[in-house]
């Protein structure tokens, strides 16, 4: 009888498991802080790569929406429907890395490693060229 109990008891604790504890461990919602965040290259390991630009205002920028989509603009350009527009998604590959995939809208795909994501910090390298690495960080509050 208490083999029984047993059995019957572990069948209902474990059917009682969550599919939301079953996903993916990643921080997607640093990427795009719940609703939309934007991230704005700060140093690239291109040399003479104009997204990195030395003017500050025309520096590459992506906004990641927390609907899987995304916009990449210049700074100068925030808040206008300039730039390039698409979709995204996290996959994870072979070795266990996480990618970050961008299907840009009636253009390219383009494939980066994520190496860092932190509240303010992202680094990037590109998923063929590991040589090139892109690092990001995001627009804060004001100091009063």
């Amino acid at each position: 009888m208490k083999i029984l109990v047993f059995i019957i008891s572990t069948i209902i604790l474990t059917s009682c498991i969550n599919d939301n504890i079953m996903h993916d461990s990643f921080p997607s919602q640093i990427l795009h802080a719940n609703s939309a965040k934007v991230w704005i290259i700060s140093e690239s390991s291109m040399h003479h790569d104009k997204e990195g630009s030395s003017l500050e205002d025309y520096r590459k920028t992506f906004i990641f929406y927390a609907n899987n989509k995304f916009r990449e603009q210049e700074l100068i350009h925030l808040g206008s429907k300039e730039g390039f527009i698409g979709r995204y998604e996290i996959r994870e590959d072979s070795f266990g890395n996480k990618v970050l995939v961008l299907y840009y809208q009636g253009e390219r795909t383009a494939y980066y490693v994520i190496q860092k994501i932190e509240n303010y910090q992202l680094t990037l390298t590109e998923f063929e060229n590991k040589d090139v690495v892109l690092e990001f960080h995001s627009l804060k509050s004001p100091k009063l």
